[in-house]
């Protein structure tokens, strides 16, 4: 199997109200992509990617309380978005184009929907509007019977992380390594978070060319969170991927880059 790309290298920066976010940034030409992970992932969960957007310019936060981020209290999406905002800040990032995998995709879209960043464009991967439902419920009460700490060998996170096509054992383990490492606190703050948000009014203020894609298979987020973004996000392109489940970065990373390559060249070309 390929051995696996280098992450860039990592650095911090500083958060306005305290602590500080992650950040692993490769250099490149172009707009910046901004990459937001999901829950319990971190920067690594597009490590796959990155060999497929080479001369690109990347950046690839941790959010708070995930991978090498500062933990502190994760109350809404609002203080993930903000977050962002003050990173995008201190970095210079002139209209980056923002993309968002699962909780990350909520955090891309109120971050757009607030507007205190210029971006170019947005794009959503297995997101969701209204993440409460079955599948959520289920994930908050299995969590809640989880010992604490969490061993590496525990057979939910054979669970937790299964995909619907093979990826690479080797790239898993680090995710797993992060998703160990989070404080119970910061699972429960996440669970919270997502169960009471709506971000429909939210999606429809939006006025960026948009592109959701999403997988068939995908059993966390499944079709109906993707038709209800979609109503509400307009999106300029709609995808969703036969085969693939709820990460489609790791199942087929080499089509995704090549999706956002391709919606971000259209810009150019318009």
């Amino acid at each position: 199997m390929t051995p696996l790309a280098p992450m860039p290298p990592a650095r911090r920066v500083a958060l306005p109200g305290g602590g500080w976010l992650n950040l692993h940034e490769q250099a490149g030409e172009g707009p910046t992509l901004l990459f937001l992970h999901g829950f319990t992932d971190c920067a690594e969960s597009f490590r796959l990617m990155l060999p497929h957007l080479a001369g690109c310019h990347v950046v690839l936060p941790d959010l708070r309380g995930h991978g090498g981020s500062f933990r502190g209290p994760i109350p809404s999406l609002a203080t993930l978005a903000g977050d962002i905002e003050a990173l995008v800040a201190a970095l210079g990032l002139r209209r980056p184009v923002v993309t968002g995998h699962s909780m990350g995709a909520l955090v891309a879209v109120t971050l757009a929907a607030r507007g205190k960043v210029d971006l170019l464009r947005l794009v959503t991967l297995s997101g969701s509007l209204r993440p409460d439902g079955p599948a959520l419920q289920a994930l908050a009460a299995q969590f809640a019977g989880l010992p604490s700490p969490l061993a590496m060998d525990h057979p939910f996170l054979d669970e937790w992380y299964a995909c619907s096509r093979p990826v690479a054992p080797a790239f898993l383990e680090g995710l797993r390594r992060n998703c160990v490492a989070m404080r119970r606190e910061d699972w429960r703050d996440c669970l919270a978070m997502l169960a009471r948000a709506d971000l429909t009014a939210e999606a429809g203020a939006v006025r960026l060319p948009v592109l959701a894609i999403s997988g068939a298979e995908d059993m966390i987020f499944p079709a109906g969170h993707h038709r209800h973004l979609a109503r509400a996000l307009r999106p300029e392109r709609d995808l969703v991927l036969e085969g693939v489940g709820h990460n489609p970065h790791w199942e087929k990373p080499a089509q995704i880059a090549a999706l956002v390559r391709d919606f971000v060249g259209s810009v150019a070309a318009g």
